[in-house]
């Protein structure tokens, strides 16, 4: 069966009207496409002078520094869906007849750029639900550091604690991959609640009444926590609304153990978590000068106590047992002060010295 054939005057006709009918084609599809992209530029052009003025009026209006940030990043996203949205907008039509070709590509670009991706995905989970947010501190894969900007594919920080004694910030930036935070454990603070719990230990000697430096340490922190019990009631709610959490004590509390050397007492108590250290040195300075003022109270430390012998040692019952060298008759004369004998607790018995020759 054959094919229809064109009469041999249309087939001529074809043949000299077809090039003029593509060319007029490719002209009015170039002229179209060439207006499409003056609208996208003047449109461009007009959404970022915009996006700069309105970065301008928040940066001298805001005051806050943690919200400007946000703001100012807000415009820049808002920036870029616009220009997306022009973009499918002007060329629709052309993306629609390439529509197998592009998911070609994208499906290839996902499998190169997967790592890319996976952060995009955290970034998105960063900026919903997850708490993390300029200003909160972070702990992630023994990172830690406050949050000073979350981009789309890694999330900025001010380490903290690193190089310097305390949790205090080092002045380096540390950048973590967005992906990190939905694979890794994030320890959170300064989120929703920005308090934590802080000890310290003090121990007094048996000898000291240790109920008195008991209330020492509960006066200290309780003028403390006076100071910061509305914020910290606020806090612990804001927790309760969020999470299935309910907060208990909250007071500061004085808790007492024997310790080989006196009476251990750990004082725990709330404090803001960018002032922990200063916290221990507000309660460590008042500590020590209340005890030095107080004569009933005073620190232990690891002590010996050296008895010579023939001297009573207090709790044993009687004197402090002999020293027997093995042979008194070849052993030097300072032989029995070269070997003190150990007894309990630290206490070393020095046996006295040899008669002198006469």
């Amino acid at each position: 069966m054959q094919a229809p054939s064109l009469p041999r005057g249309d087939t001529a006709a074809l043949e000299i009207h077809l090039p003029g009918v593509l060319e007029r084609w490719r002209d009015a599809y170039l002229q179209d496409l060439s207006e499409k992209l003056i609208v996208f530029l003047v449109l461009a052009l007009l959404f970022y002078v915009l996006a700069r003025l309105a970065r301008q009026v928040i940066s001298r209006n805001i005051e806050d520094v943690n919200r400007r940030h946000i703001l100012r990043k807000s415009i820049g996203y808002g920036y870029a869906v616009l220009l997306v949205l022009t973009v499918v907008a002007l060329f629709a039509d052309a993306l629609a007849g390439l529509g197998t070709l592009v998911a070609v590509v994208l499906a290839g670009v996902a499998i190169a750029l997967q790592d890319i991706l996976k952060s995009v995905v955290g970034w998105m989970y960063i900026s919903t639900r997850s708490g993390v947010q300029v200003g909160s501190r972070i702990e992630v894969e023994g990172v830690i550091g406050d949050v000073i900007d979350i981009g789309v594919l890694k999330t900025t920080m001010l380490e903290v604690g690193n190089l310097v004694y305390g949790r205090q910030s080092t002045g380096r930036l540390v950048t973590i991959p967005n992906s990190r935070m939905v694979s890794s454990s994030v320890f959170l603070s300064a989120a929703y609640n920005p308090f934590v719990w802080q000890e310290i230990q003090a121990v007094v000697t048996f000898e000291s009444d240790w109920q008195r430096a008991e209330a020492i340490l509960r006066e200290i922190s309780s003028e403390m926590h006076a100071e910061i019990a509305p914020e910290l009631e606020r806090g612990f709610k804001k927790l309760e609304r969020r999470f299935a959490f309910k907060y208990g004590t909250i007071t500061p509390i004085v808790y007492a153990s024997v310790a080989d050397h006196g009476v251990a007492l750990t004082l725990r108590f709330l404090t803001h978590v960018r002032r922990r250290r200063g916290s221990v040195d507000r309660v460590t300075r008042r500590m020590l000068a209340a005890f030095a003022d107080d004569p009933e109270v005073e620190l232990a430390y690891p002590t010996y106590r050296v008895y010579r012998l023939g001297e009573e040692v207090p709790g044993r019952g009687g004197a402090a047992a002999l020293y027997q060298p093995h042979d008194l008759a070849h052993s030097p004369p300072d032989a029995m002060h070269a070997h003190p004998e150990m007894l309990a607790d630290g206490d070393v018995v020095i046996p006295p010295p040899p008669p002198a020759d006469r």
